[in-house]
Protein backbone atom coordinates (compact mmCIF):
# COMPACT_ATOMS: atom_id res chain seq x y z
CA UNK A 1 0.00 0.00 0.00
CA UNK A 2 1.20 3.58 -0.90
CA UNK A 3 2.55 6.21 1.56
CA UNK A 4 0.43 9.03 0.73
CA UNK A 5 2.87 11.22 3.00
CA UNK A 6 5.69 9.64 1.67
CA UNK A 7 6.77 12.43 -0.33
CA UNK A 8 5.17 15.11 2.10
CA UNK A 9 7.94 16.75 4.17
CA UNK A 10 7.83 17.50 7.62
CA UNK A 11 6.66 21.06 7.67
CA UNK A 12 5.82 23.85 5.25
CA UNK A 13 8.04 26.30 4.36
CA UNK A 14 7.09 30.14 5.38
CA UNK A 15 8.35 31.35 1.72
CA UNK A 16 7.03 32.55 -1.43
CA UNK A 17 8.49 31.17 -4.69
CA UNK A 18 10.08 34.32 -5.58
CA UNK A 19 11.97 33.89 -1.80
CA UNK A 20 12.60 30.41 -2.80
CA UNK A 21 14.06 31.16 -6.10
CA UNK A 22 16.17 34.01 -4.43
CA UNK A 23 17.58 31.31 -2.39
CA UNK A 24 18.39 29.47 -5.03
CA UNK A 25 20.96 32.59 -6.58
CA UNK A 26 22.78 32.97 -3.17
CA UNK A 27 23.77 29.53 -3.12
CA UNK A 28 24.68 29.69 -7.17
CA UNK A 29 26.53 33.35 -5.56
CA UNK A 30 28.39 31.01 -2.83
CA UNK A 31 29.95 28.94 -4.91
CA UNK A 32 30.59 31.58 -7.41
CA UNK A 33 33.46 32.84 -4.35
CA UNK A 34 33.84 29.84 -2.98
CA UNK A 35 35.63 28.71 -6.45
CA UNK A 36 37.45 32.51 -6.46
CA UNK A 37 38.57 31.58 -2.47
CA UNK A 38 40.13 28.48 -3.75
CA UNK A 39 41.39 29.87 -7.15
CA UNK A 40 43.48 32.85 -5.11
CA UNK A 41 44.79 30.59 -2.26
CA UNK A 42 47.33 29.62 -4.57
CA UNK A 43 47.63 32.66 -6.51
CA UNK A 44 48.29 34.57 -3.12
CA UNK A 45 50.45 32.05 -1.53
CA UNK A 46 52.28 30.91 -4.34
CA UNK A 47 51.79 27.31 -3.53
CA UNK A 48 50.26 24.73 -6.51
CA UNK A 49 46.70 23.10 -4.77
CA UNK A 50 49.04 19.64 -4.54
CA UNK A 51 50.91 21.38 -1.86
CA UNK A 52 48.07 23.02 -0.70
CA UNK A 53 47.07 19.80 -0.14
CA UNK A 54 49.56 18.01 1.84
CA UNK A 55 49.49 20.98 4.54
CA UNK A 56 45.70 20.31 4.96
CA UNK A 57 44.22 23.69 3.45
CA UNK A 58 42.05 22.43 0.36
CA UNK A 59 39.83 20.02 2.52
CA UNK A 60 39.42 22.59 5.50
CA UNK A 61 35.86 24.09 5.32
CA UNK A 62 35.33 27.94 3.71
CA UNK A 63 36.21 29.89 6.56
CA UNK A 64 39.55 27.96 7.48
CA UNK A 65 40.36 28.33 3.96
CA UNK A 66 39.44 32.35 4.00
CA UNK A 67 41.48 32.83 7.05
CA UNK A 68 44.76 31.05 5.63
CA UNK A 69 43.90 33.41 2.01
CA UNK A 70 43.70 36.45 4.69
CA UNK A 71 47.14 35.60 6.20
CA UNK A 72 49.03 34.48 2.60
CA UNK A 73 48.32 38.30 1.99
CA UNK A 74 51.77 38.72 3.94
CA UNK A 75 53.32 37.75 0.51
CA UNK A 76 52.15 40.12 -1.43
CA UNK A 77 54.28 43.02 -2.21
CA UNK A 78 51.78 45.16 -3.44
CA UNK A 79 50.10 47.16 -0.34
CA UNK A 80 46.78 48.32 -2.30
CA UNK A 81 46.22 44.58 -3.94
CA UNK A 82 47.23 43.16 -0.17
CA UNK A 83 44.09 45.14 0.54
CA UNK A 84 42.28 44.22 -1.52
CA UNK A 85 42.41 40.54 -0.58
CA UNK A 86 42.22 41.31 2.65
CA UNK A 87 38.35 43.49 1.63
CA UNK A 88 37.36 39.99 0.24
CA UNK A 89 37.68 38.00 2.84
CA UNK A 90 36.55 40.39 5.03
CA UNK A 91 33.31 40.60 2.86
CA UNK A 92 32.68 36.69 3.45
CA UNK A 93 33.23 36.84 7.01
CA UNK A 94 30.63 39.47 7.10
CA UNK A 95 27.69 36.92 5.28
CA UNK A 96 29.11 33.76 6.41
CA UNK A 97 26.96 33.98 9.47
CA UNK A 98 23.84 34.63 7.22
CA UNK A 99 24.86 32.34 4.84
CA UNK A 100 24.77 30.30 7.60
CA UNK A 101 21.38 30.25 8.93
CA UNK A 102 19.65 30.83 5.31
CA UNK A 103 21.42 26.99 4.47
CA UNK A 104 21.48 25.44 7.52
CA UNK A 105 19.01 27.26 9.48
CA UNK A 106 14.97 25.81 9.78
CA UNK A 107 12.46 28.29 8.25
CA UNK A 108 9.97 28.29 9.93
CA UNK A 109 7.32 31.46 11.42
CA UNK A 110 9.24 33.27 14.16
CA UNK A 111 6.81 34.84 16.86
CA UNK A 112 8.31 37.87 18.17
CA UNK A 113 6.77 37.88 22.06
CA UNK A 114 8.85 41.78 22.20
CA UNK A 115 6.60 43.14 19.28
CA UNK A 116 3.90 40.11 19.45
CA UNK A 117 3.95 40.24 15.57
CA UNK A 118 5.09 36.59 13.60
CA UNK A 119 7.64 36.75 10.78
CA UNK A 120 9.06 34.41 8.43
CA UNK A 121 13.05 33.72 9.18
CA UNK A 122 15.30 30.84 9.69
CA UNK A 123 16.78 29.80 13.20
CA UNK A 124 19.84 27.93 13.76
CA UNK A 125 19.43 25.89 16.57
CA UNK A 126 23.11 27.11 18.12
CA UNK A 127 21.83 30.94 18.07
CA UNK A 128 18.17 30.60 18.49
CA UNK A 129 18.44 34.53 19.97
CA UNK A 130 19.08 35.41 16.44
CA UNK A 131 16.70 34.20 13.64
CA UNK A 132 17.70 35.47 10.03
CA UNK A 133 14.35 37.62 8.47
CA UNK A 134 13.03 36.42 4.86
CA UNK A 135 12.88 40.43 4.65
CA UNK A 136 16.71 40.13 4.85
CA UNK A 137 17.25 37.84 1.78
CA UNK A 138 17.16 40.89 -0.48
CA UNK A 139 20.14 42.75 1.55
CA UNK A 140 22.53 39.47 1.34
CA UNK A 141 21.73 38.73 -2.10
CA UNK A 142 23.48 42.46 -2.90
CA UNK A 143 25.80 41.75 -0.51
CA UNK A 144 26.88 38.52 -2.38
CA UNK A 145 27.06 39.69 -5.62
CA UNK A 146 29.35 42.56 -4.59
CA UNK A 147 31.69 40.01 -2.56
CA UNK A 148 31.60 38.01 -6.19
CA UNK A 149 32.67 40.71 -7.95
CA UNK A 150 35.43 41.63 -6.10
CA UNK A 151 36.83 37.76 -5.91
CA UNK A 152 36.33 38.20 -10.25
CA UNK A 153 38.39 41.03 -10.21
CA UNK A 154 41.22 39.96 -8.23
CA UNK A 155 41.46 36.59 -10.28
CA UNK A 156 41.89 38.83 -13.18
CA UNK A 157 44.50 40.80 -11.70
CA UNK A 158 46.33 37.60 -11.84
CA UNK A 159 45.32 36.20 -15.41
CA UNK A 160 47.30 36.82 -17.98
CA UNK A 161 46.21 39.91 -20.15
CA UNK A 162 43.00 39.44 -17.73
CA UNK A 163 40.97 42.26 -18.30
CA UNK A 164 37.41 43.20 -16.72
CA UNK A 165 34.13 42.69 -17.82
CA UNK A 166 30.58 43.58 -17.36
CA UNK A 167 29.42 40.12 -17.17
CA UNK A 168 31.04 36.67 -17.68
CA UNK A 169 29.76 32.95 -18.13
CA UNK A 170 31.60 30.11 -16.49
CA UNK A 171 32.03 27.14 -18.61
CA UNK A 172 33.66 23.64 -17.15
CA UNK A 173 34.31 20.41 -18.67
CA UNK A 174 36.62 17.56 -17.65
CA UNK A 175 39.88 18.74 -19.93
CA UNK A 176 42.28 21.48 -19.83
CA UNK A 177 41.51 22.42 -22.98
CA UNK A 178 38.42 23.63 -25.01
CA UNK A 179 37.41 21.55 -27.65
CA UNK A 180 36.82 22.60 -30.99
CA UNK A 181 33.36 21.62 -30.49
CA UNK A 182 32.84 23.77 -27.36
CA UNK A 183 34.36 26.91 -29.55
CA UNK A 184 32.03 26.35 -32.07
CA UNK A 185 28.73 26.10 -29.75
CA UNK A 186 29.98 29.61 -27.58
CA UNK A 187 30.33 31.04 -31.18
CA UNK A 188 26.73 30.21 -31.59
CA UNK A 189 25.44 30.79 -28.14
CA UNK A 190 27.14 34.24 -27.65
CA UNK A 191 27.22 35.75 -23.86
CA UNK A 192 25.23 39.14 -24.75
CA UNK A 193 22.42 41.14 -24.12
CA UNK A 194 19.92 39.01 -25.97
CA UNK A 195 20.32 36.09 -23.71
CA UNK A 196 19.42 37.19 -20.18
CA UNK A 197 16.88 37.88 -18.23
CA UNK A 198 15.60 41.59 -18.08
CA UNK A 199 13.75 41.13 -15.03
CA UNK A 200 16.67 40.93 -12.90
CA UNK A 201 17.72 44.05 -10.84
CA UNK A 202 20.67 45.79 -10.06
CA UNK A 203 22.35 43.83 -7.12
CA UNK A 204 20.50 40.45 -8.26
CA UNK A 205 22.45 37.37 -9.76
CA UNK A 206 22.35 37.96 -13.65
CA UNK A 207 20.44 35.11 -15.37
CA UNK A 208 19.24 33.78 -18.23
CA UNK A 209 16.01 34.40 -19.76
CA UNK A 210 15.93 30.60 -21.68
CA UNK A 211 18.25 28.02 -21.51
CA UNK A 212 21.50 27.99 -24.23
CA UNK A 213 20.60 24.95 -26.81
CA UNK A 214 22.46 21.88 -25.79
CA UNK A 215 24.08 20.99 -29.09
Amino acid sequence: MEDPLEFVPGYVSPLTDKEHARIGRIAILWGQIEHFVEHLVTKVSGLSWAELETIGVTNKPIAAKVDFLNVATGRLDDPDLRQRVKAFCAMIHETKLARNHVFHGIWGWRADQRTKSVFAAARKTSQPEAPFKASQLPGLEKKLCKCSRMGSDLMVHFWEEGFRVKLMRFIHHAGDEHPAWLDHWSKRNPMDDGALDHNAKAGQLPRLAAHYPRT
